[in-house]
């Protein structure tokens, strides 16, 4: 961790402030459900200083102006945050479950991205990240801003703050004052404040697509620039003459790591109707191989589900695919463990209309569907 790993304030203006009210939330591991720590949980105080210093960072500094400047910045700051990787892989284990084994994606190719002179309209921009990716699209966009010249107010997902709050406490020892800012919070309230703050320019938003269509609408009448990108699952086509077996494997290797908490996933592949039950097997057998484990060792794919809420969606889906006409050829339920845990699923019997194919499920589920026979 960072020197100022000990401190519970957040990162804004250029130090650790503490929140106003001194409110915080406890970080829980999901693997165990024990509590790890307590979050600084930010109020409309912190969002108005968090935008007033990315303002004054933006307008009476040299950082939108000065390329060395800029350039130099961000390569110190892609530098300490390939020091520090280690660390940071192993704090997204236990905040969010997101194994070690998928640094790779997660961690080190985002880092190795950041680049010191981007194009892009500068500006302060709110960047909203989710949880399913806890520092990916954060090291990405804050990436993208900086190199264009703007400034950041950084706010995650709840369940994935703590992870952007050390990338925030990275960037002080780097950064000038107000570069970037992280705001850790849980009310909503305060998401809508940073939104509508006449001092933001442009929001970033990176989640569902219901709560996109919010900001969206929210942003916009505020006269923002929106960035938004809402995922969604994405479907296999399977051609007659496919090795299915190949393909079915490959999408269940996918959608079992980390859990299936990730967006456009292969999460359900259409295969011919001749071949429906050699594809429903295959899938059984592929996804049968996977074993959920502790997120911080080595040899984990499929790890806990991010929080119970997580978790319970999952289960909801699955009892939606059996209503639907699906039948769970192998899981289906909550594994019996402390934790936020799913068995890896393989569902059969769905048609394309089904909600479990057209929405995103985020968990370790995967459907085979039976095509049209003219398809």
């Amino acid at each position: 961790m960072s020197k100022h790993a000990r401190s519970r304030g957040l990162p804004i203006d250029g130090v650790e402030q503490p929140t106003a009210e001194g409110w915080t939330y406890a970080a829980r591991n999901p693997a165990t459900a024990e509590v790890l720590w307590d979050v600084p949980d930010a109020g409309v105080t912190e969002a108005h200083a968090a935008a007033a210093a990315a303002r004054r960072a933006f307008d009476a500094t040299q950082w939108s102006t000065d390329v060395g400047l800029r350039a130099d910045a961000i390569r110190r700051l892609q530098a300490a945050l390939a020091e520090r990787s280690d660390d940071l892989a192993a704090l997204m284990a236990a905040e969010t479950g997101v194994p070690v084994s998928l640094r790779a994606a997660h961690l080190d190719a985002p880092i190795a991205l950041m680049r010191g002179e981007q194009p892009g309209e500068a500006g302060v921009t709110a960047v909203v990240t989710p949880a399913t990716s806890p520092l990916a699209v954060a090291i990405e966009e804050v990436g993208r801003v900086l190199s264009a010249g703007g400034t950041v107010v950084l706010k995650p997902a709840p369940e994935a703050a703590s992870a952007a709050i050390e990338l925030g406490r990275i960037a002080l020892d780097v950064l000038p004052r107000g570069v970037l800012n992280v705001l850790a919070t849980r009310d909503v309230d305060v998401a809508i404040t940073l939104t509508l703050d006449d001092r933001v320019d442009e929001v970033s938003f990176t989640g569902s697509a219901v709560t996109a269509e919010r900001v969206q609408v929210a942003a916009e009448r505020a006269g923002k620039r929106v960035r938004l990108d809402v995922g969604g699952p994405l479907t296999i086509e399977a051609a007659d003459d496919a090795d299915l077996a190949a393909v079915v494997s490959a999408a269940a290797v996918t959608v079992a790591a980390n859990a299936g908490q990730a967006c456009r996933l292969p999460a359900s592949v259409v295969v011919p109707p001749h071949r429906y039950a050699e594809a429903l097997r295959s899938a059984v057998e592929a996804m049968a191989e996977v074993v959920p484990g502790d997120p911080s060792k080595p040899d984990t794919m499929c790890g806990p589900l991010r929080s119970g809420v997580a978790r319970d969606r999952v289960r909801r889906y699955v009892d939606l695919a059996r209503t639907e006409g699906g039948h769970i050829a192998l899981g289906g339920s909550v594994l019996d463990r402390d934790g936020w845990w799913f068995a890896p699923t393989v569902i059969g019997g769905l048609s394309r209309q089904s909600r479990l194919v057209r929405e995103e499920v985020l968990g370790p589920v995967l459907m085979v569907v039976a095509g049209a026979r003219n398809s």
